[in-house]
């Protein structure tokens, strides 16, 4: 129980070969990114190592697709992010809505952020701690 989760690139492009070709350095500042998300110190309310990886790592992988869109360079405006709030055909145009991290939208942009979102689920339920009795 406790501890932190060290990022290992090795295992992380093992997990997602989809990011093999990002720098180790690139991939490593995306998961200090990630844990802006989920908290990875020993006062986490992940406290599997295990779980809390995975978690990371999926934040990462979202990130790190995220940011690949940014650089796809096919002149196909792939960096635009959102949630699609409208298109059209004759001369093609979408339009695009912001989204916050704080709700799904932001999440379903990848595969690797939805999966995040639906692991994360009991860790964003409400928990009642009542304060404790304590007599003289």
């Amino acid at each position: 129980m406790g501890g932190i989760v060290t990022f290992d690139p090795v295992a992380f492009v093992a997990q997602f070969p989809a990011f093999a070709a990002v720098s180790p350095d690139t991939l490593s500042m995306y998961f200090g990114m990630a844990e802006s998300f989920v908290n990875n110190t020993p006062a986490s309310i992940v406290q599997d190592l295990t779980i809390r990886t995975n978690l990371l790592y999926l934040v990462t992988a979202h990130i790190a697709f995220l940011m690949g869109r940014a650089s796809a360079g096919d002149g196909s405006q792939a960096a635009l992010v959102g949630q699609m709030t409208g298109a059209t055909e004759g001369t093609v145009n979408a339009t695009f809505a912001q989204v916050q991290s704080q709700n799904a939208a932001f999440w379903a942009q990848s595969q690797y952020g939805l999966l995040y979102w639906q692991m994360a689920l009991p860790y964003r339920t409400f928990r009642y701690f009542p304060v404790p009795n304590v007599c003289c």
